[in-house]
């Protein structure tokens, strides 16, 4: 770890607001980005990065050194993220039978389409409904499996999985389009 970063992590502890103004300036633009994908909300986004910065204060005692502090910070940002949107009421469609079935065929066919840049992909995903947005962006850019996520949104593992595949297949209209 940057050496830089861990005088920081020792001034937070004790308190000193230049350390966390430092450490403030060095991650804000990670966490707000992470944050954006999430919310897909400038708004929102800026909220639960400043919030995440106080959960990172306030917890800093919890980070151990000889982890990645980069990732003990983002981490804390998602959660956050993902608690502005629960407070959203999230539309969730419950998988029939015949509903994933359905989507098994239509993934074959969706994993071929989907050749665009990140970045395309990225801007578009910000353009999804917030459920769809959600759960592509967790399984996507955060790395989630899709127990995981069930888990964090409080979703059966066969509702997020359609979620997935209907967000996939609306990011793959939305970039055919352009």
């Amino acid at each position: 770890m940057d050496k830089e970063v861990l005088h920081w992590i020792k001034g937070c502890r004790r308190q000193e607001r230049n350390a966390q103004l430092n450490l403030y300036r060095r991650f804000a633009r990670l966490l707000y980005v992470a944050c954006l994908r999430i919310t897909g909300n400038a708004e929102e986004a800026e909220e639960a990065m400043q919030d995440s910065f106080l959960k990172v204060f306030s917890r800093i005692d919890q980070y151990q050194e000889g982890h990645s502090f980069e990732a003990w910070i983002h981490q804390i940002a998602v959660h956050t993220a993902i608690d502005y949107v629960r407070r959203q009421h999230i539309p969730t469609e419950e998988l029939t039978p015949t509903m994933a079935m359905e989507a098994e065929a239509e993934e074959d066919e969706q994993e071929e389409a989907i050749m665009a840049s990140v970045e395309q992909v990225k801007e578009a995903a910000l353009r999804l409904p917030t459920g769809f947005r959600v759960v592509l962006t967790l399984y996507l850019f955060e790395g989630y499996d899709m127990e995981e996520i069930a888990s964090i949104l409080n979703l059966q593992p066969s509702s997020v999985r359609s979620q997935y595949l209907r967000a996939k297949r609306k990011l793959v209209e939305m970039i055919q389009r352009n």
